[in-house]
């Protein structure tokens, strides 16, 4: 294993540590705070929305990469003369 693998999983260990202080940190602080129903609902389709996004970008991503469409534009970038 590599030194900057070795360092990649630490920083994400500490990240993760930290995510996790703050949400006990949020839960603890805020344990008398209810969110309403359309608070509920905003949350709910804003995490469909967000995934949904996600994904039809990744499998555009994929599409466009197994049809050749990055191909071809990587092929006319490399023929152009660069400005000096």
């Amino acid at each position: 294993m590599t030194r900057s693998n070795i360092l990649t999983l630490v920083m994400a260990g500490i990240a993760i540590l930290m995510c996790g202080a703050f949400m006990v940190f949020g839960m603890i602080r805020l344990a008398g705070v209810e969110m309403s129903a359309h608070g509920w609902i905003a949350l709910g389709l804003g995490t469909v929305v967000s995934l949904a996004l996600g994904g039809t970008l990744s499998t555009v991503l994929v599409i466009s990469r197994r049809r050749g469409f990055d191909e071809a534009a990587h092929e006319a970038s490399r023929h152009v003369e660069p400005d000096l």
